[in-house]
């Protein structure tokens, strides 16, 4: 499955000079965690998250006396929370240099790179840097909510379709909370290699079980010159 396949495509954004309180009505109004920032021409140019704005109330207000922000840097805390509390338009307050991902990715890589990254939403844009969407740690759950009996159906249509199995195969596949268990035989060990692979690549599946037995080793590349 394709980062497209679940993505957000009808985004809530701001621009570059969007005042700081209407950053903060919009992102309350549209419900949501983090907002993109955009240029005229559709580019991403970074993200305002909660936490970008929340160092208005936490550091805002009366300017910290110049003593308490070098005590501050020299017990080596970061500051940068309060340097964005000065800020007044979006571009003041946003994040930069943000982990994106495009619409072909797999979504199961985008999920270990929002992970390795400690991110909640991703970007996507397409290969000019423009804005296409967003997806969240939601978005990608949403993958796991189907139900055994449409998943069964995936596995029944699956099975007997010759132009996704391996030839000569005696698969039958079962579902119960979202892990399928394979059973029966195929020709090759790269045979049941190959099915698991397809079954995982159907939505919604959460883990495979391989019982598949093979009935023969895999055959061994025919002998020649290496060039």
């Amino acid at each position: 499955m394709k980062v497209r396949d679940v993505m957000t495509k009808d985004v809530v954004t701001v621009a570059p000079a969007t005042p700081f309180k209407d950053t903060v009505e919009e992102l309350v109004r549209a419900n949501v965690s983090g907002l993109p920032v955009v240029a005229d021409d559709g580019k991403l140019l970074g993200l305002v998250t909660e936490a970008d704005l929340i160092t208005k109330p936490a550091y805002g207000g009366r300017r910290r006396r110049a003593l308490a922000l070098l005590a501050d840097i020299v017990s080596a805390r970061d500051h940068r929370w309060a340097t964005k509390a000065i800020g007044s338009v979006a571009a003041d307050v946003m994040t930069h240099n943000l982990a994106v991902c495009q619409p072909g990715d797999d979504l199961r890589v985008v999920a270990r790179r929002m992970l390795d990254a400690g991110v909640k939403r991703m970007p996507v844009v397409d290969h000019r840097g423009a804005l296409v969407g967003i997806v969240s740690r939601c978005d990608i759950l949403r993958v796991f909510d189907r139900p055994d009996a449409d998943l069964a159906a995936d596995l029944d249509a699956l099975v007997s379709d010759p132009l996704r199995m391996p030839d000569d195969h005696h698969v039958k596949a079962t579902v119960h909370h979202g892990v399928v268990t394979l059973r029966g035989d195929v020709l090759h060990p790269w045979d049941a290699d190959l099915v698991v692979d397809v079954v995982n690549a159907i939505p919604g599946v959460v883990d495979v079980v391989n019982h598949l037995r093979h009935r023969e080793p895999n055959p061994r590349p025919p002998a020649g010159r290496v060039f």
